[in-house]
């Protein structure tokens, strides 16, 4: 049985999907054909998946998101019939700070088995079986003391995405050779030839301890802040759901990303492969891409004339 928690990060304005998504209203409150928002659609994939702690017949969760945007998220994630607590930051400090903060409130919560399954909030997954099949591999993998990473298979010699090198075997997954930034097309297309390298999909899973005792060794002053900062969060030690990280303590966090400080320089780094429908929705052609075109190839979601 899984001590599995998710943590949803929604934050960033998505300025590439301008004036839809925008700093008031942020790419995951951006809804789709179906009505609904994209950190809705997050929320519900995350609560249906096996082993995630519930209490009363509703799937617990973190969110970290930006003060500003609680009450929206609030409500986007009581439509998915689900609860948890929300960690507020002040202003952005990119996911390393955001997720140790994290790590820090679920060990003092439910101790050091829980598992962490840290989720951008602004990913599309189509095959939601197939997701909830790597999710369990990779839980076995974080059990073991790994960092886990999910990395897609590619499709094409995309050149937007980073990429992971696989190594070799180990039990359900893969050691990560190397990170790879986003190439060029030559490369792209090199990488797609050769079989195994992977999409960085941005979504992780392992031991809120293990990623905190990995993150004292390879960036320590992450480690030394994030419990400064925790300590600091009003009422961090009970069981209220609004956290919010005092500006002043939070301004003087590193400005670091999960990859740049940590995946990138662990040992204990394991992908799990997987193709299960993936879209980060990062662009307007991935917005185009999921309406079904016409005889005259246009798309439209909603009433549109052509």
């Amino acid at each position: 049985m899984n001590l599995l928690v998710p943590v949803i990060l929604s934050g960033g304005a998505g300025s590439r999907l301008w004036p839809v998504s925008r700093e008031g209203h942020p790419k995951p409150f951006m809804k789709l054909a179906d009505g609904q928002s994209l950190l809705e659609k997050t929320y519900r994939r995350a609560a249906n998946l096996p082993g995630v702690v519930s209490e009363g017949g509703k799937a617990k969760m973190l969110t970290v998101t930006n003060r500003d945007y609680y009450f929206m998220s609030r409500d986007e994630l009581a439509k998915a019939n689900a609860e948890g607590a929300f960690l507020l930051e002040p202003f952005g400090r990119n996911t390393a700070p955001a997720i140790a903060l994290a790590a820090h409130r679920l060990l003092s919560k439910r101790g050091d088995d829980v598992i962490m399954l840290v989720l951008p909030s602004d990913h599309l997954i189509a095959d939601e079986k197939v997701f909830a099949t790597c999710v369990e591999k990779a839980c076995h993998l974080a059990k073991d003391g790994y960092l886990v990473t999910f990395g897609i298979t590619p499709t094409s010699p995309e050149t937007g995405f980073g990429y992971i090198e696989q190594g070799q075997v180990v039990a359900d997954g893969f050691l990560v050779k190397r990170f790879v930034e986003k190439p060029d097309v030559k490369t792209a297309q090199q990488y797609l030839d050769a079989g195994h390298y992977l999409w960085n999909s941005g979504m992780f899973c392992f031991k809120a301890k293990t990623f905190l005792d990995e993150l004292a060794i390879h960036a320590p002053k992450i480690a030394e802040h994030a419990p400064q900062c925790w300590d600091a969060v009003p009422d961090n030690g009970n069981d209220s759901t609004y956290l919010e990280i005092p500006e002043a303590v939070f301004d003087h966090a590193p400005n670091d990303s999960i990859d740049y400080a940590l995946m990138e320089k662990s040992n204990k780094v394991a992908v799990v492969p997987g193709s299960f429908g993936w879209n980060d929705i990062g662009s307007w052609n991935a917005v185009r891409d999921l309406a079904t075109p016409d005889a005259a190839n246009n798309r439209a979601i909603g009433q549109a004339i052509f």
